[in-house]
């Protein structure tokens, strides 16, 4: 993406975000109800709880980053880059897999503590926290 996006002046990238941010997912099928069911514990209660970060529709309490109004985010550099963290409801499963391994692999470089964390869970919990993802709308 970095190629296509450095040749993007200002007035385009802001054309492009708001496009691609109007369009609707469309959730996919959960195929494992038992596997999702695995994967919503490890989003809510994982240690660390991807959900510090992440939000996910229907989400139960609030993340870190809604906790952190009134400029603490900006005192707070770790809290700021949690800030950052995309929506991954809707996202197919195995792109959420694809980019968890990369990110555990060190192919995706990530200057948060995304690497330890997935480096940290197992393929089946990837699998898992995917497919609960991936039926989110």
């Amino acid at each position: 993406m970095a190629p296509i996006a450095a040749d993007l002046g200002d007035a385009d990238m802001a054309n492009a975000s708001s496009f691609y941010g109007k369009q609707s997912r469309k959730a996919d099928a959960v195929k494992d109800q038992r596997l999702a069911a695995i994967g919503e514990r490890i989003f809510f209660a994982g240690m660390p709880a991807c959900a510090m970060c992440h939000r996910a529709s229907g989400q139960r309490g609030m993340p870190v980053t809604g906790m952190m109004g009134g400029g603490m985010m900006e005192r707070m550099p770790m809290m700021g880059m949690m800030a950052d963290a995309p929506y991954l409801n809707g996202q197919h499963a195995a792109y959420i897999v694809d980019q968890l391994d990369r990110f555990a692999s060190g192919a995706r470089p990530s200057s948060t503590m995304m690497g330890r964390i997935a480096a940290a869970l197992s393929e089946a919990d990837k699998r898992a926290v995917a497919e609960y993802l991936s039926g989110l709308r």
